[in-house]
């Protein structure tokens, strides 16, 4: 496990437009109410990040296309 944050993953494959204003108002929600700063793998922003990147990840198996590096390096923290 790595001290480094994971970026946020831009790619939007498989997500709906339902599912990414709950995650920004989730994630904004962990800025503002959550806790304080964390290790990176007990960071709430963290495992939201994991977690999105995982379901592109998926999402691209299911459609058969490739997904991008940064995707597949962070669903693997995961």
């Amino acid at each position: 496990m790595s001290d480094k944050p994971l970026p946020i993953v831009k790619d939007t494959t498989g997500l709906s437009r339902g599912y990414r204003f709950q995650w920004r108002l989730q994630y904004l929600g962990f800025s503002i109410f959550g806790p304080a700063d964390q290790l990176p793998f007990r960071s709430p922003f963290e495992k939201l990040k994991r977690e999105r990147a995982l379901r592109v990840l998926r999402a691209h198996e299911t459609n058969g296309t490739e997904a991008p590096q940064d995707v597949v390096d962070a669903s693997r923290e995961l």
